[in-house]
């Protein structure tokens, strides 16, 4: 029988075939047809191209041109900026994290967008959008902007910087401050249930007549789109949030480190612009409807997060049975090169995950807790074993110190991997090519 996300996975698949099989014939790479693929991923992109070109739908000479690895030189530009202020280095996102930054050239769109609608002194609540606090603080213009974002890693660096701005605060459960805003940006995880949170956040922080600019995912981004966009619009108007306008494809984001790499996994990230992301804006208006009771948040996964140096190493603890400490802490390889080619949820490898770097390395393991001590361990310095005899209370077996101490050294290689892939990136960050970003619509 099929299920309505059956149902949506095949409209999703159809709505792909008949914008790639229009739009192949006029391009002249993969980096050119993704322009014409509102959201869609880059991998997903590619495998409809092949399955059209062997049912003969798309020709063969179009078929060679797009499938061809690499692009054309013109188009080897600097990849475009994520908007950053001097002496201002935010750490790189961990997947988990729902992290994609915003082009310097959409987040400066943003930015006059907010003050072109305010006057001097009004209130600008920026929602989960740390790339546009560099740009807006420091204008000239006299608007007071506040930071809302749960990332302490991003609030730490940010606030060091500019104390008075940014507040630490989970726009799901934390306790909001009191503001006026007269214009609010949230960018949420692409995820109904977070963009629920941070919608009623908006109404709440907001005063009648203020301007909601919300970020979503472009149509052709995952499967049932459509629908999600009908349900959280009509929670937006139950929570005094009308519709104004919907701008497709007109936010421009840059390629974070671990979807660079899940790009390179997959053999695309010579073909793919690193701007590829578009999101949709949408513009909402405050009416004077009370915004109502704060919406429930569903039970999420447990992570916990070990730092080595640059490496990030999250432990998956909501899963592991009672007395698991003494199973085997080993990394449990998952996938072909440790790299997730996707860490969109509905990768079914997901499901399996218990170790996640912020690199996107990811591993099972029987015994997360128990490695995940080893690996704050191997940062402080200290044995590896200690831990694990601590927590038993006993003595350690053979057979537990062997596993302990092979794990420890997968640790140690797992972090090594990690230092070389960030120390890469910070030499050279231009080995992904561009496309030119779309100007905001407003």
């Amino acid at each position: 029988m099929t299920t309505a996300g059956t149902g949506h996975e095949q409209q999703h698949r159809h709505l792909l075939e008949v914008l790639v099989a229009a739009a192949a014939p006029r391009c002249q790479n993969l980096a050119e047809l993704l322009g014409y693929l509102p959201g869609a991923y880059p991998a997903e992109a590619a495998d409809v191209l092949s399955s059209l070109a062997s049912r003969h739908l798309i020709d063969e000479l179009t078929s060679r041109r797009l499938q061809a690895s690499g692009v054309p030189p013109a188009q080897l530009a600097t990849p475009p900026r994520q908007a950053n202020a001097p002496g201002i280095e935010l750490p790189d996102p961990h997947p988990l994290d729902f992290d994609w930054r915003w082009t310097a050239q959409t987040a400066t769109g943003l930015v006059t967008r907010c003050t072109g609608t305010t006057g001097p002194g009004d209130t600008i609540a920026l929602l989960g959008t740390p790339t546009l606090l560099p740009l807006a603080v420091d204008a000239p213009h006299r608007r007071h902007w506040l930071l809302l974002e749960a990332s302490t890693a991003t609030t730490s660096v940010l606030a060091a910087r500019w104390p008075e701005h940014v507040q630490r605060c989970d726009l799901a459960t934390g306790q909001l401050p009191h503001l006026s805003a007269r214009v609010v940006v949230a960018d949420p995880p692409w995820y109904p249930e977070h963009t629920r949170a941070f919608l009623w956040a908006a109404a709440h922080l907001s005063i009648p007549g203020a301007t909601i600019l919300l970020a979503q995912p472009a149509l052709a981004t995952r499967p049932g789109i459509l629908d999600e966009r009908a349900g959280l619009l009509a929670y937006a108007h139950g929570i005094g949030l009308e519709l104004a306008a919907i701008c497709p494809s007109t936010l421009a984001y840059t390629c974070p480190p671990f979807e660079q790499r899940a790009l390179a996994a997959t053999g695309l990230s010579a073909s793919v612009p690193s701007d590829w992301r578009r999101g949709d804006l949408i513009e909402l208006r405050r009416t004077t409807a009370p915004p109502g009771p704060r919406p429930r948040q569903p039970s999420h996964e447990r992570w916990d997060e070990i730092t080595a140096g640059r490496a990030r190493i999250r432990f998956r603890l909501d899963t592991e049975e009672p007395g698991q400490h003494g199973a085997d802490p080993r990394l449990i390889p998952l996938v072909p090169g440790d790299i997730l080619g996707s860490v969109s949820r509905r990768n079914p490898i997901r499901a399996h995950v218990r170790v996640w770097t912020a690199g996107n390395r990811v591993f099972g393991c029987a015994a997360p807790a128990l490695l995940k001590m080893i690996a704050a361990s191997i940062a402080a310095g200290t044995p590896a074993d200690r831990p694990a005899q601590a927590d038993t209370g006993r003595p350690l077996h053979a057979d537990e110190l062997v596993k302990i101490r092979a794990a420890a050294a997968q640790l140690r290689d797992l972090i090594q991997a990690e230092h070389r892939d960030s120390a890469r990136d910070r030499l050279d960050i231009a080995v992904l090519p561009t496309k030119t970003a779309t100007v905001l619509c407003g």
